[in-house]
């Protein structure tokens, strides 16, 4: 696994990783948008063009900037160095979003999946939280997948999995919070501010609450799953539309999640008929962890359930079904503090210590 470290001010930081992954970046983001393309013709049966994705992603410019200024610059530093317009790059970190915007706005579906948990105190073998996830995506992304380290002039230092080009997507901050999430497909998604950012700005929270708000007030762009836990073992679950969202404080047990909506008034809105994959990881995830004893349930274990195989195509850990694959993994102890990232998929794969690399 590649591993970045960053320091400065947020512009400077994007500059770096544009400048040190300039060529991948340019590289994912036409794989990208090549696929994102060829699923709105195969699924959907629409024949939607790079102007229109484009337009979408400009239209969702500022409204991020208003949201998160430092995150928003270190976008536009990500783009210059890259020599990419500020859309592209706004693409390229939205992409789920602005597929069910031009799906549903105005005109292309979703791929892949992610399986996300939360494990409480009571049921943790040293009783502090555990929490992460699967992210599953196109195989062929597989190669710009990247752990990077941050260190922001204002904000607590940030241990992530992404990918080359974007802001945060699993991670971690210096605070003790942990934060991840799943994608659903909501027919209200509308320009707007993608999850990727609003993940970005909740890292830089110094507080459980204020990680919290920064999904709940955001002029979201479409529908994801949030878990939130942080090291004084609180821990929250946040279904959200890009207009309705339901949230489950995660006081005890555990607390699983995938790519269909559980939330009634959400699931009114929701794009498709659930996937059987998403229902069959949400049912085997929540069967390896309904067996597990209070006290019996560790880091080892969390990392077992997302190397699961069982269901063949339907999986928690996947090998390319219909193009698709797990592309790496994440589980998360704020309070220890710990986290740990597996590139690739995490029953074959090295589980990497964030915190202990040089």
């Amino acid at each position: 696994m590649r591993l970045l470290e960053f320091r400065g001010a947020p512009k400077a930081m994007g500059e770096a990783f544009g400048e040190s992954c300039r060529e991948p970046i340019r590289e994912l983001y036409e794989r990208r948008v090549e696929n994102a393309l060829a699923q709105a013709l195969a699924y959907g049966g629409r024949k939607v063009g790079v102007k229109t994705l484009l337009e979408v992603a400009g239209q969702s410019l500022r409204p991020t900037e208003k949201y998160d200024e430092a995150g928003f610059a270190e976008l536009l530093g990500i783009a210059r160095a890259a020599n990419l317009a500020p859309e592209q790059i706004g693409a390229l970190n939205g992409l789920t979003d602005l597929r069910d915007v031009l799906a549903w706005w105005g005109d292309i579906d979703t791929f892949g999946g992610c399986t996300s948990f939360v494990a409480q105190q009571d049921l943790t073998r040293d009783g502090r939280v555990i929490c992460g996830q699967t992210w599953d995506l196109a195989s062929d992304n597989m190669p710009y997948v990247v752990c990077v380290t941050r260190y922001p002039e204002n904000a607590p230092p940030t241990w992530c999995l992404t990918t080359v080009g974007c802001l945060s997507l699993i991670g971690m901050n210096a605070d003790g919070i942990a934060m991840g999430t799943t994608n659903i497909r909501t027919t209200d998604a509308k320009p707007g501010v993608c999850y990727l950012s609003i993940i970005h700005k909740a890292l830089s929270s110094r507080s459980f609450n204020d990680a919290v708000d920064c999904v709940t007030s955001a002029q979201r762009a479409g529908g994801h799953f949030y878990y939130i836990a942080d090291k004084h073992r609180r821990a929250a679950a946040l279904e959200c539309s890009a207009t309705k969202l339901r949230k489950w404080d995660v006081s005890r047990g555990y607390f699983v999640h995938t790519n269909h909506c559980l939330d009634e008034e959400i699931k009114a809105l929701e794009g498709d008929t659930p996937a059987a994959s998403s229902c069959a990881r949400q049912s085997r995830l929540e069967e390896i962890f309904g067996a597990t004893k209070a006290g019996d349930f560790d880091l080892d274990l969390a990392k077992r359930g997302l190397s699961d195989r069982e269901n063949a195509e339907n999986a928690i850990c996947r090998y390319d079904f219909n193009g698709i694959s797990t592309n790496g993994a994440v589980v998360m102890s704020p309070e220890l503090p710990g986290i740990w990232a597996c590139h690739g998929q995490p029953d074959k794969g090295t589980w990497v210590d964030l915190l202990s690399q040089p």
